[in-house]
């Protein structure tokens, strides 16, 4: 009777078993072929297979349904797109007028004016040292370059960087205090104010770079070290010098080390300088060997250090400042926060290639935004300049904060704040009269955007954040108080020259090396810089042509080549006078 009865569902086997046969070897052929079985037995790719299974509706958990969601995001990178391209940013492009004939014309030499009412020499008495005037200083939260109108440059409103004599690595013209006085070569500064800082037309942003600065009025070597009132016998401050690097967001109105955007050596006492705290230069000794113990990177344990003390600089004194940066590659990932000291264990220069070893699914980009105004018979490229930040400006701060505040302030290279990551494999280390003292400072802070941003005003007007303009990082700075003089040198050929240097010059240096952890002297930037300027104003020129409508243009008046006036130089006039106006949005 249970025979009778029918199955319950049509697919379910019958339970007789079937008559055994004997098994044979083309049974266990497979029926594709593969590498190592290229002939297996084609009777079995014509025997009939089991019916399919039927397949399960496939249902996603709450958990895979936000995990595929948060792809959509912009802000997190998708690993199944590394291979797409990446279109990067243009940069901004303003309403002004073409140029006038004589904007063709290379820009003027600077004019200098004498020290009143007696001119200033250099010890020797072998240079006048004199003031730029009618120039276009940095400041006001402004930076000032030098342009010229170029009929090649046709779509990028016909501007291209240019610069003024005296050529080659020197003190910057418009990135001086306007107290400071200069001689011909621009390498001699000198001033009779208070503190007044400059900085060199070069600038550190990746591996080793050394410059050296000479006293040559400060500190006497011999006799007094101020000076006495020959009336009132009232001790009087004397001249001095301070040398060190800073970022563009130090203020020229202070020493280097005033604020936390600059490391600055003293010549007092000869002390590391930063945020107005002073510190002692050490050197690293063996474990077990040292004095003292200063928390050192990478994990900030207290290590063996001597401290360098009872020195300070005089005159005729050469100081060597040799500064030490990760790659841009390593640095990029600090400022993206996906640094990660565990994995990143190098400073990024082990790279076999340039290619991007951390292969980062991000295009390396210079966009500047900057809009040509004319000043005293040049034009210049005006910008909007990095300013300090909030974070920073806490982490300067000598206010009486408790131990959790100033934890919370502490650099790292994963701090919250972006501005207040700092690099690891960085730091400063000084030499004096060509023998090695000591390290200075370590894990500096990092300066690529967004660790360097411009002030809020300046966002509400248009400025753009997380842009490198090719300019960012590290400069040579000179600071001089009550007629310190001081000589600069950026190389190659140095008064007290490492032995690195040395070597290299004289083609003994190890070739093994990457690039990136060679020395090199700061001067060599000077044309580095210059074919950087050549290589973005071509692929900005590239780039508006191609917006342009590129071959299809025919030479046909364009919307932003019809400004009414040309616009005037905002940091030195009311904002509100003549703006330039960006296509589309207000500059």
């Amino acid at each position: 009777m249970a025979d009778s009865q029918p199955h319950s569902r049509p697919d379910t086997p019958v339970a007789e078993l079937p008559l055994k046969r004997k098994l044979e070897e083309q049974d266990h052929a497979p029926a594709v072929s593969s590498p190592l079985n290229p002939n297996p037995d084609a009777g079995a790719r014509t025997r009939p297979r089991a019916p399919p299974r039927e397949q399960r509706e496939k249902r996603e958990t709450l958990k895979k349904r936000e995990a595929a969601q948060s792809h959509n995001r912009g802000s997190t990178p998708n690993s199944k797109h590394k291979n797409e391209v990446v279109e990067a940013d243009h940069p901004m492009r303003y309403s002004i007028p073409e140029p006038k004939p004589s904007d063709y014309d290379p820009p003027k030499d600077g004019i200098f004016a004498s020290h009143e009412p007696n001119p200033l020499f250099t010890p020797d008495g072998s240079k006048e040292l004199k003031k730029p005037v009618d120039h276009a200083w940095n400041k006001k939260g402004f930076r000032y370059t030098h342009c010229v109108a170029d009929p090649y440059f046709r779509h990028k409103q016909f501007f291209r960087q240019s610069e003024v004599r005296p050529y080659g690595p020197r003190m910057s013209f418009e990135d001086t205090d306007k107290w400071f006085y200069l001689d011909d070569t621009a390498t001699i500064v000198s001033n009779d104010k208070g503190w007044r800082m400059g900085r060199g037309n070069v600038v550190a942003r990746e591996g080793r770079m050394y410059y050296e600065v000479k006293i040559l009025k400060g500190i006497p070597r011999e006799g007094p070290k101020d000076i006495v009132d020959p009336r009132t016998g009232d001790v009087l401050p004397g001249p001095h010098i301070r040398m060190g690097w800073a970022r563009r967001e130090a203020p020229l109105d202070a020493p280097v080390g005033f604020d936390g955007y600059s490391y600055g050596i003293t010549d007092v006492r000869f002390e590391a300088m930063h945020r107005s705290r002073p510190s002692k230069l050490f050197r690293p000794m063996p474990k077990g060997k040292g004095k003292h113990m200063k928390p050192r990177p990478p994990h900030g344990r207290p290590m063996p250090v001597e401290y360098v003390t009872d020195q300070q600089l005089c005159e005729g004194d050469v100081i060597g400042l040799e500064i030490q940066l990760p790659s841009l590659s390593l640095h990029r990932k600090v400022v993206d926060g996906i640094y990660n000291p565990a994995v990143d264990l190098t400073d990024g220069f082990d790279a076999p290639t340039k290619r991007d070893q951390f292969d980062q699914d991000k295009p390396v980009d210079i966009i500047r935004d900057r809009i040509p105004v004319p000043y005293k018979g040049n034009f210049y490229f005006e910008q909007q300049d990095f300013t300090v930040t909030k974070a920073v400006d806490g982490y300067q701060d000598r206010g009486s904060l408790d131990d959790r505040e100033k934890a919370k302030h502490q650099p790292s290279p994963n701090h919250d704040e972006v501005s207040l990551r700092s690099l690891p494999f960085s730091h400063i280390k000084v030499y004096k009269n060509g023998q090695e003292i000591g390290i200075a400072f370590e894990s500096i802070l990092a300066f690529l955007p967004p660790a360097s941003q411009p002030s809020a005003e300046a966002i509400k007007t248009g400025a753009r954040v997380g842009y490198d303009d090719g300019m960012v990082g590290y400069f040579p700075a000179v600071a001089s108080f009550n007629g310190g003089m001081a000589q600069v040198n950026f190389g190659p050929d140095f008064w007290y020259p490492p032995a690195e240097l040395a070597q290299a010059r004289e083609g003994g240096a190890s070739q093994s090396a990457p690039e990136g952890r060679k020395l090199h002297a700061i001067g060599e930037r000077y044309k580095e810089q210059i074919a950087e300027d050549v290589t973005w104003d071509i692929i900005d020129e590239v780039d508006f042509f191609s917006q342009d409508g590129g071959w299809e243009y025919r030479g046909e008046v364009l919307d932003h080549t019809v400004g009414k006036s040309t616009p005037k130089a905002r940091g030195f006039i009311n904002p509100d006078e003549n703006l330039g106006v960006e296509v589309g949005r207000r500059y």
